[in-house]
């Protein structure tokens, strides 16, 4: 009998991608979204149910788990955006943690203790990182810049607690900056939703950007989910892995990826509204441990995912 694969944050852009990925496998695929962040075309052609939850109502979650009775959940429900955060911290901490502690909860109040929950937390959680500390492995001090970053310290630090308190089957996923097409809301995204408008001769007055000195080791989604899948599978309970890019790239690297190839490049601006109040200078994690454990390793570049992302933007900006 195939295992079945709960999602909640279906909605997301993980999510779909994830969903996809899953049913091709051959799991039984179902999942939940609320305010979903990208179309749910995709996870509707892949998920045989669907729910609507706030996963900040226990109720909704015990519902569905009853429903579905998963062998495997993905907790990637979540309010995602650092710069969010700033603005509505009281709902980022509600959804990130509260949420969280709903999800255990009702797992364990529904009679699903052995379900492999596999958590997504973020490498945003070790917050100010020092240059000498890169990369960082699991055993990094969490310092979060922002509220985002605490509430996913808050879901790592519970994933541990159930784990130790209740014998929770849990996997953290420290999961990087990720991108790939249907990716919006953050920097890559951001770049080439510009360069697609650029080359559709829609891009006036300029190329925005914010701080171009900080740097990120970005992960194509589709390498994301390959790790997922490889620690769904050999990963061992209880334990934390980081799941991101192999190398950092300054955000001015990027910029200069994004505008290669370009014929005649845009005037490129600096826009104070784009640069954080507080900004952590670099994401970049030691992937030791998850390449030993499931033999993973990055096989997009930064380059290709880009080229997608751009190609990606255009279609969509076509049939707009």
């Amino acid at each position: 009998m195939n295992k079945k694969v709960f999602i909640t944050g279906i909605g997301g852009f993980i999510g779909g991608h994830l969903a996809q990925r899953l049913a091709e496998e051959g799991f039984i695929v179902a999942g939940s979204y609320f305010r979903p962040t990208n179309t749910m075309d995709i996870p509707s052609a892949y998920a045989k149910k669907l729910y609507n939850i706030d996963v900040r109502h226990r109720p909704h979650i015990e519902e569905a788990l009853l429903d579905f009775k998963p062998d495997i959940i993905y907790h990637l429900a979540a309010q995602s955006y650092p710069m969010e955060s700033f603005k509505y911290p009281a709902y980022t901490v509600e959804t990130n943690v509260l949420g969280t502690l709903n999800l255990f909860e009702s797992v364990i109040k529904v009679g699903l203790s052995s379900c492999r929950i596999m958590l997504a937390s973020s490498t945003a959680a070790y917050g100010f990182i020092k240059a000498e500390e890169t990369p960082v492995g699991e055993n990094q001090p969490f310092r979060p810049a922002h509220v985002y970053g605490m509430s996913k310290a808050g879901q790592d630090l519970l994933g541990d607690t159930y784990y130790r308190a209740y014998g929770l089957d849990i996997i953290r996923l420290r999961i990087g900056n990720c991108v790939g097409p249907r990716r919006t809301g953050e920097v890559v995204s951001d770049f080439t939703y510009r360069r697609a408008l650029w080359d559709l001769g829609r891009l006036k007055g300029g190329f925005p950007v914010g701080n171009l000195h900080t740097k990120r080791a970005f992960l194509d989604v589709r390498d994301a989910v390959e790790a997922f899948l490889g620690l769904q599978e050999k990963g061992e309970s209880g334990e934390a892995y980081n799941v991101a890019g192999e190398k950092a790239f300054s955000i001015k690297e990027l910029l200069n990826l994004v505008l290669e190839d370009c014929p005649s490049k845009p005037e490129v601006i600096t826009d104070p509204s784009l640069v954080r109040e507080v900004d952590e200078p670099i994401y970049w994690s030691d992937l030791s441990k998850l390449k030993e454990s499931t033999g993973w390793s990055q096989r997009i570049p930064l380059q290709k995912t880009v080229k997608d992302m751009i190609e990606w933007w255009k279609k969509s900006l076509l049939v707009a």
